[in-house]
Order: C-alpha cells, then structure tokens, then sequence
C-alpha cells in the first residue's frame, strides 16, 4: 500500500513538472516569428489566393483543350397543324440522284399520317480549337503572372507581420531590461540605506539620510511596478501577434544587447537594391505585366478562330424519307471559322482601358518610389543620429561610473551627502537606461529597413 501510494504522488509530480514546463514556455525572437508566420490569418489567406491563382491556371488551360459533349433527348410529341410545310406535297422518290418516276405524298410523321409520336435523338459531338489568336498562350501567362503576384502578396504579408513582431519583441526585451537596470539600483540603494543606518547609530549620520535613502527606493520600487505594467501590456500585443492565448504563460526570452552586437554585422543597404528588392513595387510590376497580357487578349478579340468539330448521331421518329421505323445513325467531321467582323469599338474601348489602367499602376510605381525613397533617408538619419548619441551616452557611461566610484568612497568617509550620492547612481541608472533605448531604436530602424527591401525574417 505505501509503494502505491509513492508510486502515485510521483506519477502525479511528473503531470505537475510536465504542465509547469508547458505552461511556462520560452520564445525567443525566432520562435516568435515562425508562429507568427504559421498562425497569422493573413498570410492563409494570401496562400489561398495562390491556390485561386492555382485554380485559375487550370482553367485556362483546359479551356483550350478538346471539348466533348453529350446530348440525348427523349420526347413524346404530337403533330400540330401547320407545323410541316410540305403536308400533302407530292414530291418524286429519288434513286442515285436520278428520279424513278414515283411520287410520294408527305407526311409530318410516316407511316403514321397525323399521330401522335415518341422521339429519340442522341448526338455526341466533340470541337477542338486550332488557331485562337494566341488567347491560348496569353490566358495561360496570365495565370502565372497572376499566381507569382500573389506569391509576392503573401510575402509582402509575411515581411510586414516580421517587422511588426521584431518591434513588439524589442520593446519587451527593452522594458525587460530597464527593469534590470532598476533592480540593480534598487540593490545599490537598499546597500546605502545599510551604511546609511549604521552611520546613524553611531552619530556619523542624520535620520534624514536613512529616510531619504527610503524615499528613494520607495520610488524605485513604484517605477519598478509601472514597467512590469507596461510589460505586460507589449506582452499582450506580443501573444495577440503570435496567436497564443492571453492566458497562457510564456516568457519571451532574450537581451537587447545580444541583438545589437549582431546588427553591424549587416552590409548597408543602398537604395536602388531596396526599390529593386520591395515587394509592393514587384506587386506593381507583376501587376503591369498581367495587364500587358489582358491587352494582348483583348486585343486578339477580332483574330480569326479555327476548329476542328466531329458528330456522331442516333435518332428515330424523325420525318425522313423512306418514312419507317428504322433507328438511323451517322457521323459528321470538319473545320469550321468564326471571323468577328464589326463590334461596334467594343475591343477598342477595352483596350484603351487597359492602357489606361497600366499607365496608372506606372504612376502608382512611382509614387512609392518617392515614398520608399523618404522612408529609407529617414531610416538612414535615424541610425546616424542614433549612433551619435550612443557614443555620447557611452562617453558619459563612462564619467559617470568614475564619478559614482569616487562618490561612494566620498559618502563612506563623510565628503559628501547622500543626495550626491543619489544623484550619481541615478545618473548612471539614467545613462543605462538611454543606451537600452538607443539600441532597440537602432534594431527597429534595421528591421524597418529590412522589411523596406523584402526580407521576411
């Protein structure tokens, strides 16, 4: 009985370790991304329109194929006055093209003069279009073009929700690390409230410098609190991105600084490769190129068209001399042409349309030309002021952290006050906290300028 009873709380601790390692599971930038990439309703939809664009393809195709077809008619009729012009006309039976000297009466139905009748009719014919006017090769380039536009569209779904899911993951871990920054001085604070006390209790020091020190981390800890706030609220965006349940406990891992040591690493992006590599202007383009093909079309709208036709048929009850009851049966074949003689400017009208069309996606083209243009100088001047003020920040790090050094030994020996004590660790607290935020300013204009040229992850 005792082994059972250990056997089962061990069985359930593994349940409990199990759901504790799920429940509480780490994602990194990557991992953020593919789920983004696997869940987001937006780019489903994009791949369907690949498979509309599919579908599209094998339409075209087989609209050119073979077409065959079936027509069977069974009916139950009967003979309606002046429905047979020829009714009692005599007409001369025929042997070889040469008349026998017979004549026959006709009849709407023989042998049965003026009855009612059933009727069987069955054809199966079978057309097949020789010459279209290059419809053929158009349509089905259309579909292509078609399918890598939408391809491109799905793309450009992809790049845009990477760089929105870059932006939310470097704001948390930035938040994440200003929270360590402030966790540190709350370390440092809580170590001079210490010196602080025993100077006291010696007479060294006031009771107003253990209560300002109190002051202090009672701020710090309130700002603390308002970061883990707010981190919980990219957190939200982050889970709503990634389409994980509010509820559930994740922890998105990783450091700015880890990220920033890689970003130097990337070769500078010139503008020509940018426009060449954006995904809305290849959307433009491969938007162009269909309507070159739709022009073509239409414009081959009043080009002869070729076909080849077969039939074959059964029928019986039909008024056909010799007039009995004989199944009949036969085939035809031939070549037929349809020529489109006048359309009253129908085919002009469109294809004016369709330049007209084309000529407003060139414009479109070069509108975001002009807007990617302003967007990547933006993104260049950013980064150049960015970095500025890094090495700045970092030179003031650097006095700072000197500064704090002397002012701890200073305080420690009765120099100086614990308000400038105060004011050294907090502007180091501050001077860390501007470089976190520099460097996720820096991370985001390079996801920004990777989104810009096409990258989708």
């Amino acid at each position: 009985m005792k082994k059972s009873i250990i056997t089962l709380l061990l069985f359930t601790l593994g349940i409990f370790s199990h759901y504790t390692l799920h429940a509480q599971q780490q994602i990194n930038l990557q991992k953020a991304i593919d789920l983004a990439l696997s869940n987001n309703p937006g780019i489903t939809a994009a791949a369907n329109k690949v498979k509309i664009a599919d579908a599209k393809n094998m339409q075209a195709k087989s609209s050119f194929y073979p077409k065959a077809n079936i027509l069977s008619k069974y009916l139950y009729t009967n003979n309606m006055p002046g429905m047979y012009p020829l009714l009692g006309v005599s007409v001369p039976v025929m042997n070889s093209g040469a008349p026998t000297g017979d004549n026959i009466t006709m009849h709407p139905m023989a042998p049965y003069m003026n009855l009612d009748r059933d009727l069987l009719t069955f054809d199966l014919n079978v057309v097949y279009p020789i010459y279209v006017g290059n419809k053929r090769k158009n349509a089905v380039e259309s579909t292509e073009i078609l399918h890598q536009v939408y391809e491109i569209n799905k793309a450009e779904t992809s790049a845009q929700l990477v760089e929105k899911v870059k932006t939310a993951f470097y704001n948390y871990l930035t938040i994440n690390d200003v929270i360590n920054v402030y966790e540190k001085a709350l370390t440092q604070l809580n170590n001079h409230l210490a010196l602080a006390k025993k100077a006291y209790e010696v007479g060294l020091r006031s009771e107003y410098d253990v209560l300002n020190f109190q002051s202090k981390i009672a701020g710090f800890e309130s700002k603390i609190v308002e970061f883990k706030g707010k981190r919980t609220v990219v957190a939200t965006a982050l889970k709503s991105l990634l389409d994980i349940p509010e509820d559930s406990k994740v922890t998105f891992v990783g450091t700015i600084d880890r990220f920033y040591s890689n970003i130097y690493l990337k070769k500078q992006l010139a503008l020509s490769t940018i426009q060449s590599n954006n995904l809305k202007i290849q959307t433009l383009d491969g938007m162009k190129k269909l309507l070159n093909r739709k022009e073509k079309m239409e414009g081959a709208a009043q080009l002869p068209i070729a076909f080849a036709f077969g039939n074959y048929h059964i029928y019986h009850g039909k008024d056909f001399p010799p007039f009995d009851k004989t199944w009949r049966n036969g085939y035809a074949v031939g070549f037929g042409v349809k020529i489109n003689l006048f359309d009253g400017n129908m085919t002009k009208g469109k294809v004016e349309e369709i330049k007209a069309q084309s000529a407003i996606i060139n414009n479109y083209k070069e509108g975001m030309k002009l807007k990617l243009r302003f967007e990547y100088q933006k993104c260049l001047e950013n980064i150049s002021y960015l970095e500025a003020k890094m090495e700045s920040e970092n030179k003031n790090m650097a006095l700072g952290q000197k500064a704090y050094s002397i002012a701890q030994v200073g305080y420690k020996n009765g120099v100086i006050t614990n308000i400038e004590l105060n004011d050294a660790q907090l502007n180091i607290t501050k001077i860390e906290t501007s470089i976190i935020n520099i460097k996720k300013g820096l991370l985001i204009q390079h996801a920004i300028l990777e989104y810009l040229n096409g990258q989708q992850q």
